[in-house]
């Protein structure tokens, strides 16, 4: 039923006129590096390196900071009840429980994977990284044992491979690179296609709609017609994240982070 309903709204989007969205919330920011949300309608950013998280009406729920690890580099709330937080200059992945709390850690460097690049989390009992010293996507189960490794990534790559952004969907996880579109592997790493869509900073995936935000237009690709379309945003100057989630719209921009529903 909430996927039918998100599908419904997206069908709609581009016919809605600005007064459809009604403004929540708006919470002054200037120095926010990150922006996603989870499927309970909860806002997380990244300032200053700490760990923030907001209600679906933009009220604060919990912090947590960690400043002995380096950069927090992302976070996957894709299951609010198991947060990851991806440290790479420690090579670490931390756990979090819906408050925020630790559950537990994950040191990558026992696996021999020494230089992470990327980190998100597997539906299917694990997590996935991109390491950089070998230029392979590999599956980490949850007893810590890396069970499928992609080769190396260079190989189906046009130029410098340098990938920014991943994340699992349905089985498939996705790899953007900015400069050549988003690589496409299965649920083993084999690699299955390069979706041509360059520039991007981050997407998510609803169904199968891949919804990204890149030169001032929010747009949805159909994964399997590959129709692109546009989808109306409120009119605010700055827009640099897009996120949706059920009936709300988030809006993170050079100077603050805005809650909509519609």
């Amino acid at each position: 039923m909430k996927n039918c309903l998100v599908l419904f709204l997206l069908f709609f989007f581009s016919s809605w006129t600005v007064s459809d969205y009604v403004l929540i919330h708006s919470i002054p920011f200037n120095q926010v590096k990150w922006l996603t949300t989870d499927n309970l309608g909860n806002a997380f950013v990244i300032v200053e390196n700490q760990l923030l998280e907001f209600d679906p009406a933009g009220k604060p729920k919990a912090n947590f900071s960690e400043k002995n690890l380096g950069e927090l580099r992302s976070v996957d709330v894709s299951n609010p009840m198991k947060i990851e937080l991806f440290y790479p200059d420690f090579s670490q992945i931390i756990l979090l429980n819906s408050s925020l709390s630790i559950q537990s850690t994950i040191n990558l460097r026992a696996l021999g994977i020494n230089q992470p690049g990327l980190s998100c989390h597997s539906t299917v009992d694990g997590y996935w990284i991109f390491d950089l010293q070998d230029y392979q996507l590999k599956k980490v189960t949850l007893d810590l044992q890396v069970a499928y490794q992609s080769g190396d990534i260079r190989k189906w790559s046009q130029d410098k491979f340098a990938p920014n952004f991943m994340l699992e969907s349905e089985g498939m996880v996705y790899i953007n690179d900015p400069l050549q579109g988003i690589f496409v592997f299965d649920r083993y790493g084999t690699y299955y296609k390069t979706i041509p869509i360059k520039g991007l900073k981050s997407f998510q995936i609803i169904e199968n709609e891949l919804l990204y935000f890149k030169e001032s237009e929010f747009k949805a690709f159909h994964l399997k017609t590959l129709a692109d379309r546009s989808l109306l945003l409120p009119v605010v100057d700055s827009v640099s994240m897009v996120r949706i989630e059920q009936k709300e719209l988030y809006l993170l921009t050079t100077a603050s982070l805005n809650f909509y529903s519609f």
